[in-house]
């Protein structure tokens, strides 16, 4: 699949981060294997925290300006050059190795495997393999589960990301930029009638975009 010409839906992602007060000797040592296989179909391998994680974004944010102030700065987030590496993604590879659902990090991750990059290297970093691990290592966090709808609705794998928004869905019933991202994804698939029960849900919520709104008006739907 060639990865620079698909065409992009306009999809939003709210990131919701919550605190921890857990101290950090009370961390328990958790596992990370990668898992799963890439969209060209080779199996997803990477590093080891060795002995530095992994934790998890949302619990152990106590441990976490270790890799954000070393390894992810606003250069490294922008795609523009890396911290300790040459290439942005040695740094943002160190960050998810650590941090498997590190949301901003993923998502730094899928828009370089989108092509939003003047980098090379798009087969060293595959988004999918990073997501997948977030999703195994972090199975209730909805965030990572709707970032990969994203990416997979941005190379227009419809009926794939729109499991992964409904599993998002699942964890988070409520949040209204996924709400849009499913009626979106609904009018993709040309399911009219769901994807405006879902825009009505969005906009109740405070959603300003228009542009679902305009696309079901077009088809007579709103």
């Amino acid at each position: 699949m060639n990865r620079h010409c698909m065409k992009l839906a306009v999809i939003t992602i709210l990131f919701v981060v919550m605190g921890s007060t857990a101290a950090q000797q009370s961390i328990p040592k958790r596992q990370a294997p990668w898992v799963g296989v890439t969209l060209d179909g080779r199996t997803c391998t990477g590093g080891d925290p060795r002995n530095y994680g992994p934790f998890d974004y949302i619990t152990d944010r106590e441990m976490l300006f270790r890799v954000d102030d070393n390894h992810f700065s606003p250069q490294v987030e922008q795609l523009l050059a890396g911290d300790t590496t040459r290439h942005p993604m040695g740094d943002v590879n160190y960050t998810l190795v650590r941090f498997p659902n590190h949301h901003r990090a993923l998502y730094t991750a899928i828009r370089f495997s989108l092509g939003e990059s003047s980098f090379d290297g798009l087969d060293r970093f595959p988004a999918e393999c990073f997501l997948q691990r977030a999703n195994n290592f972090s199975p209730n966090d909805p965030v990572p589960f709707m970032l990969y709808g994203l990416y997979l609705h941005r190379l227009g794998e419809l009926d794939e990301a729109l499991e992964k928004y409904q599993k998002a869905e699942e964890l988070t019933p409520g949040d209204a930029n996924l709400l849009y991202n499913l009626g979106l994804i609904h009018f993709d698939l040309g399911n009219f009638t769901q994807a405006k029960q879902y825009a009505e849900k969005a906009y109740s919520l405070g959603i300003e975009l228009p542009g679902l709104r305009r696309k079901l008006q077009e088809e007579g739907y709103w």
